[in-house]
């Protein structure tokens, strides 16, 4: 009875050792441990609640406003040189466009000019080939006269009615005749001069038409004629000459030729325009090559002409 008591004892004896020797300094070292935790923190939060609390001093302020400063300048001037850089690109390409269109407009002028004196060109000439024309027709220069003639005759004949209708008011205004005499007598002028010249022009055309064939053709009969010997026809029916356009040499195939060289000319030049101007439309403008004097100019209208009547 007694030694299950001791052993008892004894086991409770070495629990509480135990306990006081492993269990107890564990226990302490982690309420130690909690305790430091808390008190870091608490020191963390009363840290913090001091920064946010306490005024920044000002040298720190004007070091970081300094610093901001100088940033935002050098960034301005950054963009700033990147917009001058871009203005002057801009300004170099207007200045290049605008040379472009000046040159186009130039070339275009150029064009143009040439354009107009080839057709100055080709007038003149025609002109001077009409004017030799009727020098060396005799027919064309008294046609023109009688051109003239018969405008002159207008002419008086209107002026003959205008002092008639003067004369008129002044007959019924005042009883004067003499304007009324006068413009009768200039009338009467302009018919004269007008039937003259109507006459002229008759005499004229009939001179000018073709002659009638010697022969006419005789009317047909109601029977027919009867050949004694059908091979002998007896008469064999002349050839008609050619006309005068189709004979070389005549002056109505020159003028023909002339005419047809002019048309085909024109033809030409509006065609070369044309061409040109399409080209300008598809391709950039060359520069413009030196131009050929009037002189150079006319003598190559008169050649083409001369190759296109001689052709």
């Amino acid at each position: 009875m007694g030694g299950q008591i001791l052993g008892g004892g004894a086991i409770a004896l070495v629990v509480v050792v135990l306990w006081l020797v492993y269990l107890l300094p564990t226990w302490q070292a982690r309420m130690r441990y909690g305790a430091a935790e808390r008190n870091a923190v608490r020191l963390n939060q009363a840290l913090r609640v001091l920064a946010e609390t306490s005024e920044t001093p000002d040298e720190v302020r004007v070091e970081l406003s300094r610093r901001e400063i100088a940033k935002q300048h050098r960034l301005v001037k950054q963009l700033e040189a990147e917009d001058d850089r871009l203005r002057d690109e801009y300004d170099r390409a207007e200045v290049e466009r605008r040379r472009i269109e000046n040159e186009a407009k130039l070339e275009r002028s150029r064009r143009d000019a040439e354009a107009a004196r080839i057709s100055r060109a080709i007038e003149a000439e025609e002109a001077r080939l009409r004017v030799a024309q009727m020098q060396a027709d005799p027919r064309a220069r008294h046609a023109a006269a009688r051109r003239r003639g018969r405008l002159a005759a207008t002419a008086t004949l209107v002026a003959g009615l205008v002092t008639i209708a003067i004369g008129v008011w002044q007959l019924l205004a005042v009883a004067q005749w003499v304007w009324f005499a006068a413009g009768a007598a200039v009338t009467v002028a302009g018919l004269v001069a007008l039937r003259r010249m109507s006459v002229v022009a008759s005499r004229a055309r009939r001179s000018a038409a073709p002659s009638a064939p010697a022969a006419e053709a005789r009317p047909e009969r109601g029977e027919q004629p009867v050949l004694m010997n059908p091979e002998d026809r007896g008469w064999t029916p002349r050839r008609l000459p050619a006309p005068l356009t189709a004979t070389a040499g005549s002056r109505a195939s020159e003028e023909v030729a002339a005419a047809r060289a002019r048309d085909g000319l024109r033809q030409a030049v509006r065609e070369e325009a044309a061409r040109e101007r399409i080209i300008e439309r598809q391709s950039p403008v060359p520069l413009a090559p030196p131009s050929a004097d009037d002189a150079q100019i006319e003598q190559h209208v008169r050649d083409l002409l001369a190759r296109r009547a001689a052709g």
